[in-house]
Parts: structure tokens; sequence; C-alpha cells
């Protein structure tokens, strides 16, 4: 034990010792900072003429294009040229013959029962229901030289107007506008026409819508259909759109022989 607090005592002497030392050195002398080092001289590069700017190319402008409205398309036209207005300005004036005559002053009694109108036609009988003048489609057509619905002209010459409201008897080719078995409205036509393919189509001068008194048998196909009709005829241009649509009408008729 006493060994033991020998080595103590030692140590803290050797302690003291170094203490007492490290007290009494001298201090150490500062060590000098190192000189800064002077920076490179800086080269300037020689200055450069300014560069001229860019200049812009010309812009290039084009006219915008027109606009084309889109083409409205034509109605279509399942009728042709029915309905439509003769182009006067396509061809010239039909020239028309005129006649200014009183029907009175164009008519000469031959005899008590015989009539001539306009010095060439023809008429046998008084007029009356009894006795019905007996007409030709020669003085009907005639008058087909006097009217022109495209200028507006659209009298019947003095002759012709003379029959109007007279009872009249004359023959031609009847038809109907539909096949039927019975009917009271026919077409009277100088020429035979079946309302397709046979025959001439008539035309307002050669033609007389027929009323009928009573319904007419109208049994069979492939028929040509002849006869004489007796009624009162009205002469009535009927016009529309530039076109003559009809002349001449008979009204309250009678079938009299075929």
């Amino acid at each position: 034990m006493r060994w033991f607090w020998c080595a103590v005592a030692a140590l803290f002497l050797v302690g003291i010792v170094f203490a007492f030392r490290a007290g009494n050195a001298p201090a150490p002398a500062p060590v000098a900072a190192p000189a800064p080092v002077a920076a490179p001289a800086r080269v300037t590069a020689p200055a450069r003429e300014p560069e001229p700017a860019p200049v812009a190319a010309p812009i290039e402008t084009k006219p915008a294009p027109a606009i084309t409205p889109a083409a409205t398309p034509a109605p279509l036209d399942f009728l042709g040229d029915i309905g439509k207005k003769p182009d006067d300005s396509a061809k010239p004036a039909r020239t028309l013959l005129t006649d200014k005559r009183a029907p009175s002053e164009v008519a000469r009694r031959i005899d008590e029962r015989t009539l001539e109108l306009d010095g060439r036609f023809r008429v046998i009988g008084n007029g009356s229901p009894d006795d019905p003048y007996r007409i030709s489609w020669e003085l009907l057509t005639s008058a087909s030289l006097y009217i022109d619905a495209s200028q507006g002209v659209t009298q019947p010459p003095p002759w012709v107007r003379l029959l109007d409201g007279s009872t009249v008897e004359i023959s031609g080719y009847y038809s109907t506008a539909v096949r039927v078995q019975r009917a009271k409205s026919l077409l009277l036509t100088l020429n035979r026409w079946d309302g397709c393919c046979v025959g001439l189509p008539p035309t307002p001068f050669d033609a007389i819508e027929i009323t009928m008194r009573s319904p007419l048998e109208m049994g069979g196909l492939h028929v040509v259909r002849f006869g004489t009709f007796r009624g009162k005829l009205a002469v009535a241009p009927i016009e529309t759109g530039g076109f003559l649509l009809g002349l001449y009408k008979l009204d309250d008729a009678t079938f009299e022989t075929k």
C-alpha cells in the first residue's frame, strides 16, 4: 500500500515539472501570411466595328383570293317548258291578221237556213236548239291567224264571235282525261289523239271542251271514238302566262250520233 502512494506522489511531481516548463517556454514566432499573388494583367481585345443590323427582307404580300359565293343549285324542273312564258326576244313576233268589222257585218244569208260567214264559210241552220248551226273545223281553226296570247292578242275574228251563245252541232274525235266507264267531261278534237302517243296533240283552235247534259258511256279499250255533238257554244279565250289554254266550250251537250 505504501508503494502505491509513493507512485502517486511521483506522478504528481512529474506533472508539476512539465507544467512549469510549459509556462516558461518562449512564444512561437508568428507565421507570415503569404504575399498576395498579383492578378495577371487583363488583355483588352481590340474594339470591333459594330456589325450592321440585318435588313429585314420585304414581306411579299399577295392579294387575298376572292371569295366566290357558292352557286345556288337550279331548282329541278319537272315540267320542262310547260308553263313558261315564251322568250319574245329569241324570235320575232308573229304577224297577225286583224279584222275590225262587227260580227253582223261578216254574215250574209243565202237562204232561210244557210249563212255565209266572211264570204267563205257556209253554215247551215238557225242556231236554235231545234235547228243548230252545223259548223266546220275550218271555221273554228281560222281564229289561229288572229290570236297570239304571247303578244296579248286574244280576240277572235268577228265570224267566230258571231257563234258565241248559239246552239251548234259538230263532229269529231272525243276522249277523256282518264280512263273511266262513264264521263260527263269530254274533249272533242279535229284529229284523232289518244292523249299520249297516237295522233296529233290538239291546239286551242281545233279542240272543244264538252260538258255533257248526262254522262256518256265510255266502255271498250283501244276504241276510236268519233261522233257528233250538239250544245251551246261559248267562245271564251282562256290565257295565262302568255299561253292560250282554251278557246271553245260546248255546254249542256248531247251525243247525237256515231
